[in-house]
């Protein structure tokens, strides 16, 4: 009989030292599986916060460093954004404007950082109204500073370095929360058109571009940039990745804590492993030297022995991978049912499942599983026919 079929048939037998080391590992890589899956979902949480609240898009599309100006004429970004839409993949283009100045209620005034965007798209923070060209979205921070609400005049007072002071006046038609976003985040929506007349100004400082496949991000990017960049245009292509700080702090924030919990994880299971094949080899002495003295080459026990292993992590990795998804299902169906029951105000906190981790751990685990038998095999293979008999 070959050494596989041997060390199957022997974590077949189902000797309790193999199961609750086989239960072991299950449970310690659907652990892992279930918290690659939680980092998996804050991540999608964090995009959705990044590309839709802050309306970062998926792409940023902004002058050139080296252009000189930091904005596009308005002939130039009504050519940008007529080619950009042409590009396969783009579902959305829409200009932005940066604004700086006060608002003042007569009785209260205050600094703000706002922006103008497009009333197109949908967006769960900051609404505008469609057709009202005086109608703000205020933060609740700054709704609260300058006591202000839905339907409150306010007069907007734009600085810019090369224009005249220019005083509008804006109704509040919506009034929002940051406490979510980053501290970058504006604090005052208003239409594109009216933050260019705060600035007194007719050019675009950007253009944010929505993608029907936000997957295909790098890939768009270069196609973007290729197309733009091809027809004389001095443009940078940004990703919301590199204009959100808060995502490039939890992104490697969480890589670090799934590295060390990960770390973890594959030492305890490589003790286990080293620990069982080293018993499983002490208590089968004679039956190693019986097979020594049937003809079996000293490869062979070593082999049967790490194949041993494998197999062991092998039933470990099903387990685990059906615990995953079924724990996962449970909790999404409970949660599911209770957020439709309590009809609550935010969406349930589901469990999501990383495949590319999940893939990724499959191969760690077995890799270990290999090198922890690698000592013990060895050690098996090495002793004497004689005294293995006689044990």
């Amino acid at each position: 009989m070959s050494p596989h079929r041997l060390a199957l048939r022997t974590v077949m037998l189902g000797r309790p030292r193999s199961v609750l080391t086989i239960l072991l590992i299950a449970a310690c890589l659907c652990l892992l599986d279930l918290f690659g899956g939680n980092i998996a979902s804050s991540r999608a949480r964090l995009e959705h916060q990044a590309t839709i609240g802050e309306r970062l898009g998926h792409l940023t599309v902004t002058r050139a460093a080296a252009a000189g100006s930091t904005s596009f004429a308005p002939a130039e970004a009504k050519r940008i954004k007529a080619m950009i839409e042409t590009v396969a993949g783009v579902a959305l283009v829409a200009p932005q404007m940066s604004v700086s100045g006060i608002a003042s209620t007569g009785e209260r005034s205050a600094l703000f950082h706002g922006e103008g965007i497009s009333g197109k798209g949908s967006a769960q923070y900051g609404k505008l109204a469609p057709g009202q060209a005086n109608g703000i979205a205020i933060s609740s921070g700054h709704a609260r500073a300058l006591g202000l609400r839905p339907g409150s005049s306010v007069t907007l007072t734009g600085a810019a370095a090369d224009a005249p002071a220019a005083p509008a006046k804006a109704e509040v038609v919506d009034v929002f929360s940051v406490t979510e976003f980053n501290s970058s985040a504006r604090s005052l929506l208003m239409p594109f058109d009216m933050a260019q007349n705060l600035l007194d100004t007719g050019r675009t400082e950007r253009l944010v571009v929505t993608l029907a496949d936000p997957k295909q991000l790098d890939p768009m990017r270069a196609t973007l940039l290729r197309h733009l960049r091809g027809a004389g245009l001095a443009v940078d292509v940004h990703t919301w990745h590199e204009l959100s700080p808060s995502y490039i702090h939890l992104r490697s924030a969480s890589d670090l804590t799934f590295d060390s919990v990960a770390g973890m994880v594959f030492a305890v299971i490589a003790a286990a492993i080293a620990a069982t094949i080293t018993m499983n080899a002490l208590e089968r002495r004679r039956e190693v030297a019986t097979l020594r003295a049937l003809g079996m080459h000293s490869t062979g026990v070593f082999f049967m022995f790490a194949a041993e292993a494998l197999w062991m992590a092998a039933f470990a990795v099903v387990l685990s991978l059906v615990a995953s998804g079924l724990i996962a299902w449970v909790v999404n169906r409970a949660a599911l049912s209770y957020a439709t029951q309590q009809v609550l105000k935010h969406s349930p906190m589901l469990v999501e499942l990383d495949f590319h981790r999940m893939m990724m751990t499959v191969v760690t685990v077995m890799a270990v599983a290999l090198l922890a038998a690698l000592a013990p095999a060895f050690k098996a293979a090495r002793g004497e026919v004689a005294e293995g008999l006689a044990a």
